[in-house]
């Protein structure tokens, strides 16, 4: 057989084992049907969460948009949920998830928080086969005396992040390589040293931020995920650094063009 069949075959086998990959990852987006008497202005709200799931799938709700991702089995997918308002662009309490219909186990994994963008996590897990539909409540109360429904500047310093990683990554890489970002990204504070001695100073670090996200790298001949995290001074508005890293191997057809 020749080098050209061989090559081709190897490039068909890398096709199908990035597709068998991608397909426990697919993500659906939508936003919510509005229930009767919809009110964004509204003290409280709450959703009435439907999906199809096989295995293991993931919940991500912010404002009015659902965002269902397969993490293990056959695809899931939405089944008709409807909200009496958008998840508030501020501080919530009492955020509850309560499980109406499904075999296995609803999890709340994350409630919406500054931190998060206010983006509230739901993870599903069933392990029985074959799949189930699957509804829950959630319910929460808007806390200060404005409900913010509009996006804060979250997005305009994550964006300069995700600016400062890709020219980071096209800096280092041939011509043709591209970056893409998922939709969300976390940040938090850094935490303070105690004063033991060790890394910054007491209160040194008060005014910095972490961003972290993923995304996935790719050029003609290969495809890698990848984690990234950005420092953003929030005193001078500023994003102190960028950078990022592969988290798995990739798929390779080409030996001699390695993203770097």
């Amino acid at each position: 057989m020749s080098t050209t069949k061989y090559s081709r075959l190897f490039l068909a086998a890398a096709v199908v084992l990035a597709s068998g990959a991608c397909f426990g990852q697919a993500e659906i987006q939508l936003r919510a049907r509005q229930l009767p008497g919809w009110d964004p202005r509204a003290r409280e709200g709450h959703c009435l969460i439907r999906v199809w799931v096989d295995n293991r799938a993931e919940v991500r709700m912010r404002g009015d948009g659902i965002y269902v991702k397969t993490l293990e089995g056959a695809r899931a997918h939405d089944e008709g949920s409807e909200c009496s308002q958008p998840i508030p662009y501020n501080n919530v309490r009492n955020f509850q998830v309560r499980k109406t219909a499904g075999r296995s186990q609803v999890t709340l994994a994350q409630e919406p928080s500054r931190a998060n963008n206010f983006t509230a996590t739901i993870v599903i897990e069933d392990r029985q086969g074959g799949g189930d539909d699957y509804a829950f409540d959630v319910s929460w109360r808007a806390e200060g005396t404005d409900v913010v429904n509009a996006p804060a500047p979250f997005f305009d310093e994550v964006r300069g992040c995700q600016d400062l990683v890709r020219q980071t990554f096209l800096s280092r890489n041939r011509r043709g390589a591209y970056i893409d970002f998922d939709n969300f990204a976390d940040r938090q504070i850094q935490g303070q040293n105690p004063g033991n001695g060790k890394g910054y100073a007491k209160g040194q670090n008060r005014d910095q931020e972490i961003i972290q996200g993923r995304g996935s790298a790719r050029s003609a001949s290969e495809s890698r995920d990848i984690t990234y995290s950005c420092v953003f001074n929030t005193r001078l508005q500023q994003m102190v650094s960028g950078d990022y890293r592969y988290s798995n191997d990739g798929y390779r057809t080409n030996q001699r063009m390695i993203l770097r």
